[in-house]
């Protein structure tokens, strides 16, 4: 899977799971995610099992930081940049 589909994988989660509408109205892949209420701390655990389903692998609960979670970028960058 390419990049710009795993991102795009990665905004419609968000949006599906979002708590509020994204600032602006627009998802990017620097929107804040947790800081804007986007998704709450409650939804890690199924935002990690859902990139689990696009890595097709487990992930190592070391690799799991607060500033992951931060957009999708840095969810890109965390769990996907250096395999790509």
């Amino acid at each position: 899977m390419d990049e710009q589909n795993i991102r795009k994988q990665l905004r419609d989660w968000v949006l599906e799971h979002a708590k509020a509408p994204p600032p602006g109205g627009d998802l990017t892949d620097t929107t804040p995610l947790l800081e804007t209420g986007l998704i709450s701390s409650l939804d890690i655990v199924e935002l990690v099992l859902f990139l689990e389903e696009l890595r097709d692998d487990e992930i190592d609960p070391d690799e799991i930081e607060p500033e992951v979670f931060t957009s999708v970028e840095t969810l890109w960058q965390a769990f996907f940049a250096s395999a790509a």
